[in-house]
């Protein structure tokens, strides 16, 4: 900060030079500060972005589970109708509510998993709260 200052000046400064002195001193440290909070923002916002990736990947993930479930449970239903209508045996029933329930097991894991996904952003959202809230409060 002082690299403005000239301790070999002489005996008998006047005001003017002391003013001058003392306003570089001034910029040099303004300038320093600038620079150290546009270093702490990049920082911060490179921080930021990369945790909106990380949830939107998240949810991308999620709601494509979702869909893959919904998918699971529309073929089951209609193969599960396909099955009835062609077959009158009461064994083909039997089946089909074994294949039901296979598929139903099915639906209920994919269904686990998202919601394993829903408590995994939640935690990457309640990390960024605390890194942000500490960041803050710095």
């Amino acid at each position: 900060m002082r690299k403005y200052s000239h301790p070999a000046e002489s005996v008998t400064p006047s005001l003017a030079n002391d003013m001058k002195n003392s306003i570089r001193l001034f910029r040099a440290q303004r300038n320093f500060y600038i620079t150290s909070f546009a270093i702490f923002l990049a920082f911060v916002i490179r921080r930021l972005i990369n945790m909106i990736i990380i949830q939107a990947e998240m949810l991308e993930k999620s709601s494509q589970i979702i869909q893959e479930a919904e998918r699971a449970k529309e073929l089951a239903k209609t193969t599960v109708l396909a099955h009835t209508i062609h077959s009158a045996g009461d064994s083909n029933v039997s089946e089909l509510q074994a294949q039901l329930e296979s598929l139903q097991y099915l639906l209920n894991e994919e269904k686990n998993k998202t919601k394993l996904l829903e408590e995994q952003i939640n935690q990457w959202k309640t990390k960024y709260e605390k890194t942000y809230d500490l960041q803050n409060d710095k």
